[in-house]
């Protein structure tokens, strides 16, 4: 196992059963019986840390409150398939080509995934935070026109990651805490919460704006730290820990 891979591993141990339900209501290569041959499974290759990290902020944050777990996990999954669905459409290719059998399958398994979504929170009891994810879904695809010719400025990376990464994780964190009980303010305070821990994650995997991500993640440590204490506030806090960390090896390897 790599070195990012056991950290990862240790990092969300706390968590593993809960994630493992996650990854099982979640997975789609093994829905499809031609699944292998059309390579289903490299649509979405993300190391451990990339694929847990959305499902992992609502399970901790929910854990913070004294959620339900399984409520919670069908909103971990939910959140999760929304992801994936983005994360597909991306892999259709933008060059204005014609359609191949690479492109059908994305623009398919993305689909797939929006509808598994809607699936699930009916079934799980979540309708009511259906229309919320549905519009960072439009946001997401009004967004991805908009980009289709322009140059991969810093304005326009951070204008797309406000509008996927962060604004999932932002209402990821909300919805945890409604599912959790919490009043209104404080779900407020755990969207903004979201919102500085994921424009912080979206922004480290890029490069030149590595000074932002860093203010944005130490932003979200400090919203941390005002949440109750406990086992799940500080394994959140060892999870921004983390992408810090990785953020400063980042730069160390531009600056060398």
């Amino acid at each position: 196992m790599k070195v990012a891979d056991t950290v990862s591993h240790k990092l969300f141990s706390p968590i593993r059963s809960e994630l493992a339900a996650v990854q099982r209501a979640t997975e789609i290569a093994g829905r499809f019986l031609e699944a292998y041959r059309h390579n289903v499974a490299s649509l979405v290759p993300l190391p451990p840390f990339d694929t847990h990290i959305r499902p992992a902020v609502v399970l901790l944050v929910g854990r913070i409150y004294g959620g339900a777990t399984e409520r919670l996990i069908s909103l971990a999954a939910m959140v999760q398939l929304v992801f994936l669905g983005m994360r597909v459409h991306q892999q259709v290719g933008e060059d204005g080509a014609q359609p191949d059998d690479r492109n059908r399958l994305a623009v398919l398994i993305g689909d797939y995934c929006f509808c598994r979504f809607f699936v699930l929170g009916a079934h799980s009891g979540n309708t009511a935070f259906m229309r919320p994810f549905a519009e960072i879904v439009r946001r997401f695809t009004e967004g991805a026109v908009a980009r289709l010719d322009a140059p991969p400025t810093p304005e326009v990376i951070r204008s797309a990651v406000r509008h996927e990464t962060a604004a999932l994780v932002a209402e990821a964190c909300r919805m945890a805490g409604q599912v959790a009980g919490t009043s209104a303010r404080e779900q407020e305070r755990l969207y903004q919460l979201g919102q500085d821990l994921g424009m912080g994650y979206g922004l480290s995997m890029a490069r030149g704006v590595e000074s932002e991500a860093w203010t944005h993640l130490q932003a979200a440590r400090a919203r941390l730290s005002e949440l109750p204490a406990g086992a799940a506030r500080d394994v959140l806090d060892a999870v921004i820990g983390s992408l810090l960390d990785r953020l400063g090896q980042s730069v160390a390897e531009v600056q060398g």
